[in-house]
């Protein structure tokens, strides 16, 4: 019942499995106020986060036990808004979409090591569908997207890495239509509530939109800034088809792994004097405007690209995680048949993070709410 990806769905299956009949429309309003009642819940937590002195907020909640590793990870899905078609300034195939921002704030365990334990790229890094598939999406959006190949290419080749990524525990996710601002302080207040904060070890993984590093600078500033290394590779991947050399990519995608890019930004300069920098109206496969993005991209992210260091603290190397999250919050949200309204829309996706979250926050919830109606104390529990 819980993985119904519609009211229609949950209608034909509590008529089905429960043998009872409800309406479309009575699902809908139960499903709309219960989720609204956890947004609220969410708001207020938010609130008192931000009523609490910066010692407080950095030591984590002491009500669970913090994580060994805990990494934050976030990017951006979409979804159809009800409320802007009458915005005429947009252009038709704009009209209606818009950016709902996922997070998640994994817990994870795993070792360090006196050395960097895999120094050699991996053979199918150098040859990997997934760099190809993310380049094109550069050249087709005029910047990375996320691409639903990623975790697939890393369950299938993660036994050929000898790179020993740290072991997941377990996941919350966050998810909401807010804008930046308010997005950042509920992911750093949910982080607060599993005591993340008190970390041994704390890594931040986002690909290079602007808005992950400025979260991360404003709420997580302690945490490792990792650059996802697909999203580095695919830059590299897209700039090596300018230049009329064999195994470019290969000789530019060991330098990333080694976290030698200063290589990498040289190798690119060299190569936009000798072909120029790209004029306002080139196209997204020009080989100048390939270049030039790679040596824009390398230049502001290098500091988050010290992969070596990483693997020798035991953290991860990719968003994986969050991209298979946002597949899994698509699948309620995102449709060309779906519209929703501003309200309700924040409402499905806070239910769909607390569905999607290991501590299970609707348990306590539905506690906590029959404790509300009927009077009777409910032990108390994490939220």
């Amino acid at each position: 019942m819980r993985l119904a990806g519609s009211y229609e769905v949950a209608e034909s299956a509590m008529r089905e499995l429960c043998g009872v009949r409800i309406s479309l429309q009575r699902i809908r309003r139960v499903v709309n106020q219960v989720g609204e009642e956890r947004v609220a819940a969410r708001e207020a937590a938010v609130e008192r986060f931000q009523e609490m002195d910066l010692p407080k907020q950095r030591i984590g909640s002491t009500a669970v036990d913090p994580p060994q590793i805990a990494v934050t990870m976030m990017d951006g899905g979409r979804y159809q808004r009800r409320d802007r078609f009458g915005e005429k300034h947009r252009p038709a195939r704009e009209k209606h979409w818009r950016e709902d921002k996922v997070g998640c704030l994994l817990s994870m365990r795993g070792e360090t090591h006196e050395h960097d334990p895999t120094p050699e790229l991996p053979e199918w890094l150098a040859t990997s569908s997934a760099v190809a598939e993310l380049a094109k999406e550069a050249e087709k959006q005029g910047d990375i997207a996320a691409s639903g190949v990623i975790e697939e290419q890393l369950a299938e080749k993660s036994d050929e890495t000898a790179y020993p990524s740290p072991e997941l525990v377990s996941r919350e996710v966050v998810a909401s239509s807010s804008d930046a601002e308010s997005f950042g302080w509920q992911l750093a207040a949910r982080a607060w509530q599993r005591g993340f904060p008190s970390a041994e070890r704390q890594a931040f993984v986002a690909d290079g939109a602007h808005v992950n590093w400025t979260i991360h600078r404003k709420h997580f500033s302690r945490a490792t800034p990792i650059l996802d290394l697909m999203h580095a590779l695919s830059y590299a991947f897209s700039a090596a088809q300018a230049v009329p050399e064999e195994d470019v990519y290969r000789r530019w995608a060991d330098w990333i792994w080694r976290g030698d890019v200063k290589r990498v930004i040289a190798a690119l300069g060299e190569r936009q004097l000798q072909i120029g920098k790209p004029p306002d109206d080139a196209s997204p496969t020009d080989p100048r405007v390939r270049v030039n993005r790679a040596l824009t991209y390398y230049e502001y992210h290098r500091s988050r690209m010290n992969y070596p260091e990483y693997r020798r603290l035991g953290l991860p190397l990719t968003s994986s995680h969050i991209e298979s999250t946002i597949k899994q919050i698509n699948r309620r949200v995102k449709g060309t048949e779906k519209f929703w309204s501003r309200s309700t829309s924040e409402a499905i996706l806070q239910l769909r993070a607390d569905y999607l979250s290991d501590s299970s926050p609707l348990t306590s919830f539905w506690l906590r709410r029959q404790a509300g109606q009927t009077g009777v104390n409910a032990y108390a529990q994490s939220p």
